[in-house]
């Protein structure tokens, strides 16, 4: 799993790797900008026309790093310097220097410029703010955030959108990034569905950040990869039978919302239990037993929802909740559910309205901790 850590770990990761790694800040800034470009140049040809926004920060420092590593590539840049309130940052002045000495064009900043100032940019590389962002956005930076959101140009975020808060819900003007390359890990505000329209696809290049560090930084987030469960599934020998796998439970469906229970099956099914079987109403077992006959079903003795708890023993996880409606019969049979079950359990959809909606319900399961590792 990836772990997600909050701006102030992260600050103190980079300088923990400065530190046990004898590296210059303006180094690791390199590396930094190196690996953004390593994916740049596979994204995009020599063709497009770029244009690279910074502010004088040290997510400016990257966007000049950028722009010089993309000019000796062949890129066609041009750069652009904001200067607001923000003072300039020593790694930010190394890198406008070396911006300079490569003879890129710089342009700069100050003030309410023309609307159209990127209208001749195919891409717009946005390095205004990095994940330390505070306050909203305004003056001259939230008008230049509106220029790039109107320029029809693909724009790529270095690290975070600008404008973007990092771990928690933004407000203010935010740079409408089609591509975000986040630098070593993901940021939390990278998971929140209403930041979907401004982050776009994201993707995480490795810049060498002390992984001992990593290991050790203490999180409640996490993200997890394809790989994760890959570690926990349990190898297959040739000899084994259904009965090595478990025999897994979905309670599941009511009238009018089978398809729910009908995917939930299918889903358990293809991660590997030996046996299923699937709890559904009177008005379900011919949906069930047809749609998915190689699950085995119990019936419910109410004709259109989940009322009754059938012996739990034999079962070695339990799934709940799709489709199961919030009836108040069916309340009752899930909270007995949560009492008597110890064992690792999924709850889904309405599993989880009812949670959410039950402040009455008792026996909810506690969390448990299960080794992941290999």
């Amino acid at each position: 799993m990836l772990k997600i850590l909050p701006t102030g770990t992260i600050k103190a990761l980079d300088a923990y790797t400065i530190e046990q790694g004898s590296i210059a800040s303006i180094d690791l800034m390199e590396r930094a900008c190196r690996a953004f470009v390593s994916w740049f140049v596979e994204k995009f040809d020599r063709t497009r026309t770029i244009g690279v926004v910074c502010g004088t920060g040290n997510n400016g420092g990257d966007g000049l790093g950028i722009a010089r590593l993309l000019h000796e590539h062949g890129y066609s840049n041009k750069v652009w310097v904001v200067k607001g309130t923000v003072s300039e940052s020593i790694d930010f002045k190394l890198n406008l220097d070396n911006a300079r000495t490569s003879k890129l064009e710089i342009i700069e900043v100050a003030n309410e410029s023309d609307e159209g100032i990127f209208a001749d940019r195919d891409i717009l590389i946005d390095g205004l703010f990095g994940s330390g962002l505070t306050r909203p956005l305004s003056g001259v930076y939230a008008t230049v955030i509106e220029y790039m959101n109107k320029a029809e140009a693909t724009r790529v975020a270095i690290d975070i959108p600008s404008g973007l808060m990092a771990d928690s819900p933004s407000v203010g003007p935010v740079v409408k990034a089609d591509y975000t390359v986040s630098f070593q890990l993901p940021k939390l505000a990278f998971m929140f569905p209403e930041n979907y329209s401004v982050v776009g696809d994201w993707t995480i290049v490795d810049i060498g950040l002390n992984k001992d560090f990593i290991k050790k930084a203490e999180t409640d987030h996490f993200l997890l990869t394809a790989k994760d469960p890959r570690r926990i599934l349990k190898k297959r020998s040739k000899f084994d039978h259904k009965g090595v796998y478990g025999h897994a439970l979905i309670i599941a469906g009511s009238k009018g919302k089978m398809g729910a229970a009908i995917l939930a099956a299918q889903a358990s099914i293809r991660s590997g239990p030996g046996l299923l079987s699937v709890h559904v109403p009177k008005c379900g077992y011919q949906i069930i037993q047809t749609a998915v006959p190689e699950a085995m079903a119990t019936v419910d003795q109410h004709e259109d929802y989940f009322t009754d708890v059938i012996e739990l023993d034999n079962f070695t996880a339990i799934g709940i909740g799709p489709g199961l409606g919030t009836s108040r019969e069916t309340i009752e049979a899930y909270g007995d559910v949560l009492k008597q079950w110890g064992k690792p359990m999924v709850i889904d959809a309405d599993g989880l309205n009812i949670m959410g909606e039950s402040k009455e319900l008792k026996g909810r399961p506690r969390r448990k901790h299960f080794n992941t590792t290999p």
